[in-house]
């Protein structure tokens, strides 16, 4: 869930094309001697050396490195929250590129359900708009009702599509701008179907972290802990903290993932019997991705037709008016 990003972003830096634009453009100059992968990985080493030999000031200096990166790109205003968090996790494990394409992955898919809603709505606002014009329209045409009756007939029923029109975009704005609290946000997660596909592509985002932790030489405990940590603060987030404690606490990964049901209604694929534990970790994460797509398609086609909901209230102004 995406927070307050530094004033200086303006409207045009939040499009979903813009935000796609900057991390393709981050993640290609990832290369030569611009890499910060190599820089971040060494960084990630020295750290974990350190703490192997004990050396609890050493090793926090190699983690304060990160963090000064962080708070110098947190003041440049152009990367939101979770971003940011995203970007720690790449520099901790030597991986900011491939975060850098995620990211970048993301807004490239959230534009193309923007996008495919965008064309389901034709045909329902078709549909409303042929009642609301078509309803008053008959009636004066009949007698039923005087030419101004029908006009505010026909304001009235205009009225809530112009409310939408309004609300919707800007909420959505508020909402990607960090505007909204963080306790209204959670309630997103609250509903039917959208809620669900919400936390589905959490989940993805977590296992993704996963993926990068262990490849990074993490502990399983430790990748979980920080997989977890870098997760933006959505209701899913204690989840995931949970499914680290209770691998710490000796639990199977398995055992945790099935008893947080962060996993309930994914297809787990099958595996050959030379699989290892990544092989494993990885088509999991698969899995997740291609419900979130799934689901993404159907919830493109079927939310705009939530507009017909709309009908029943077009068709009670003009009967009180008869």
């Amino acid at each position: 869930m995406e927070s307050t990003p530094s004033s200086v972003m303006g409207w045009q830096d939040i499009s979903s094309a813009h935000r796609e634009r900057l991390f393709k453009t981050l993640s290609e100059q990832q290369t030569g001697d611009s890499d910060w992968d190599q820089v971040f990985a060494l960084m990630r080493q020295g750290q974990r050396a350190a703490e192997q030999a004990d050396l609890g000031d050493l090793a926090d200096q190699f983690a304060a490195g990160q963090h000064l990166v962080i708070d110098e790109l947190k003041k440049g205003g152009r990367f939101y929250e979770w971003e940011l968090q995203f970007m720690q996790l790449g520099m901790a494990t030597g991986a900011l590129s491939l975060v850098y394409d995620r990211i970048a992955a993301h807004y490239r898919l959230l534009g193309a359900f923007l996008d495919e809603m965008r064309r389901n709505l034709l045909a329902p606002v078709v549909i409303m708009l042929a009642l609301i014009v078509g309803m008053p329209a008959t009636s004066f045409a009949l007698g039923e009702i005087s030419l101004y009756a029908a006009l505010g007939n026909f304001l009235l029923a205009l009225l809530p599509g112009i409310v939408l029109v309004c609300v919707v975009p800007l909420s959505l704005m508020a909402y990607r701008s960090g505007w909204v609290p963080d306790g209204l946000k959670g309630l997103v997660f609250r509903l039917p179907g959208i809620g669900r596909l919400l936390a589905r592509y959490q989940t993805f985002h977590f296992l993704s972290h996963l993926n990068l932790c262990i490849a990074a030489g993490f502990t399983l405990p430790q990748a979980l802990k920080h997989a977890a940590r870098r997760m933006p603060g959505t209701p899913m987030k204690a989840r995931f903290l949970g499914v680290h404690h209770a691998v710490e606490g000796g639990d199977k990964l398995s055992t945790a993932l099935q008893n947080s049901k962060i996993l309930d209604g994914v297809a787990v694929p099958g595996l050959a019997s030379t699989a290892t534990a990544l092989d494993a970790q990885i088509a999991l994460t698969k899995a997740v991705y291609e419900d979130c797509v799934a689901q993404a398609e159907f919830w493109s086609g079927a939310l705009p037709w939530l507009l017909l909901a709309l009908a029943p209230y077009v068709v009670l102004i003009n009967a009180v008016s008869l």
